[in-house]
């Protein structure tokens, strides 16, 4: 049986994912809690639906491997996040070798989405991430500076870029088609 978060263990005002007083945040809990969030996460870093479940366990398979590394008194979605991006990136670079194999008639896609996720596979990583964390994942520019150690000033500034050089993708393969 899996552990639980409940309310005596945990204060949602520090963020989820931190103990409170001597309670410990258990590896069951933190899978359980932010399955959602990697599989979104890992969606959104560009791993096609079909690999969702093999990149997820990648990642919590790391996290796993590396739990006594974890500092339990920070948030585990920046390491989530980190784990995913480098587990999302080791499948692009696999599904690129493999590109040749794929029936492109397997299952319908919405264009829409598709055409977003081609554009933002064409941005620079360090603006990508930036524009996931903030307008697809909802998080603030503040938290988004903590979960990439960055100065909140920079996370505005590729924010910004970052959304001009996505409607210019969006222009460019909307010529291209």
């Amino acid at each position: 049986m899996t552990d639980r978060l409940t309310s005596t263990q945990y204060v949602d005002v520090k963020g989820p994912d931190r103990p409170t007083g001597g309670g410990e945040i258990t590896f069951d809990a933190v899978y359980e809690r932010e399955f959602d969030y990697v599989w979104r996460s890992c969606g959104r870093l560009g791993v096609p639906e079909a690999d969702l479940a093999d990149a997820v366990h990648d990642v919590f398979l790391v996290l796993h491997r590396r739990w006594a590394d974890v500092d339990r008194t920070r948030p585990v979605r920046p390491w989530l996040f980190g784990i995913a991006r480098r587990v999302a990136a080791g499948m692009g670079r696999k599904r690129r070798e493999v590109l040749d194999d794929v029936d492109p008639q397997a299952e319908p896609v919405d264009p829409a989405r598709q055409l977003l996720w081609a554009a933002l596979a064409l941005l620079q990583e360090d603006r990508r991430l930036a524009v996931i964390l903030h307008d697809l994942e909802g998080h603030s520019a503040p938290e988004v500076a903590a979960m990439l150690e960055l100065p909140l000033n920079t996370v505005y500034s590729r924010l910004r870029l970052a959304r001009a050089d996505l409607i210019a993708a969006v222009a460019k393969l909307r010529g291209a088609r």
